[in-house]
């Protein structure tokens, strides 16, 4: 079956083409400091990650726990990166940054990140965390990239094409539902990190587990369970992020689906330039999952387990 309802949650998957206008960005120079230090969790967390795997000219270390690492001193650029400004473990950075004199910088749409930070750019609030990637990335890129206006409008352009032919993506999203396996997501460079994203808007979108790993890595592990143990291979319907930087990838994925009995479903992007690409695959994957979540009858937006557990933990200091 086909939704052609639109969703409400539609509303916040599209405004990322609202979002990719936002052009604040901090007064730093990446060669002022030894490496880019991001701290984050989740939807959040995730736009470190992409913008390590964009950005080349610095190391960029991506912090997804409680604990500073104990070499970041002042001349690391440290960015914290929370929606809601009172995400625990990010807090628990910043706290750790400022007692070593570490200039914190931060993107949020308030909480108490917002209050604390000494350099702060707000975002507008009211979605939820994983679906303001467009702000939350933004202000990174803006800052030690740069994006041109004809960019930005030629991103959009290629977003607005991608929701007027999403055929394809229901048909996908109705073979998700029908195989009954679990999604095992594969890419390789530049979008190693948009394997991640797509396990973990499975997770929250859809309410599915997934799985995620990088090419070549997957060859020298997971590989041996998949082929040697029974049919493994079967639980999963594998969907592949077709990166650019290496043809020896490509060259392994062919090799893997001749081995395997599963069909190995390539999700190719549109678009000319890396950022592009990018934002096409993120658009993707988002459609994609709400999509088979409201087939599946659930409700993408709904994280209360999450949103519990956070009020859990509030009233235990």
């Amino acid at each position: 079956m086909i939704f052609l309802a639109e969703d409400k949650f539609y509303s916040q998957v599209y405004s990322i083409k609202e979002q990719i206008n936002f052009t604040e960005k901090f007064s730093l120079e990446a060669r002022n400091f030894k490496a880019i230090v991001i701290s984050g969790m989740g939807g959040s967390g995730v736009s470190g990650r992409i913008f390590a795997e964009i950005f080349q000219e610095l190391p960029v270390i991506v912090v997804d726990s409680y604990k500073l690492p104990k070499y970041v001193d002042r001349s690391y650029c440290f960015i914290a990166v929370s929606y809601s400004g009172n995400t625990e473990e990010t807090l628990s950075t910043v706290k750790e940054a400022k007692a070593r004199g570490v200039r914190v910088n931060a993107i949020t749409s308030g909480g108490e990140l917002s209050k604390i930070c000494d350099n702060l750019i707000k975002i507008p609030a009211g979605l939820q965390p994983r679906e303001a990637i467009g702000y939350l990335l933004m202000p990174l890129l803006n800052t030690f990239a740069g994006i041109q206006t004809e960019e930005r409008k030629k991103i959009i352009s290629i977003l607005e094409n991608l929701e007027k032919e999403r055929s394809p993506i229901w048909q996908l999203a109705q073979k998700i539902v029908d195989s009954r396996k679990i999604p095992y997501i594969l890419s390789w460079e530049p979008f190693t990190s948009l394997s991640y994203r797509f396990k973990t808007q499975f997770n929250e979108n859809s309410k599915l587990f997934a799985l995620n790993h990088n090419l070549s890595e997957q060859n020298h592990n997971e590989l041996v369970p998949q082929l040697m143990n029974g049919g493994m291979a079967e639980k999963f319907i594998f969907l592949v992020l077709e990166g650019d930087y290496s043809s020896r990838c490509k060259v392994r994925l062919d090799i893997m689906e001749n081995k395997f009995s599963s069909e190995i479903i390539r999700i190719k992007p549109k678009g000319e330039t890396q950022l592009e690409k990018l934002f096409y695959l993120l658009h993707y994957i988002d459609i994609l999952t709400v999509e088979v979540s409201l087939r599946l009858s659930f409700d993408p937006e709904d994280v209360k387990v999450l949103e519990n557990l956070k009020a859990e933990l509030s009233k235990i200091k």
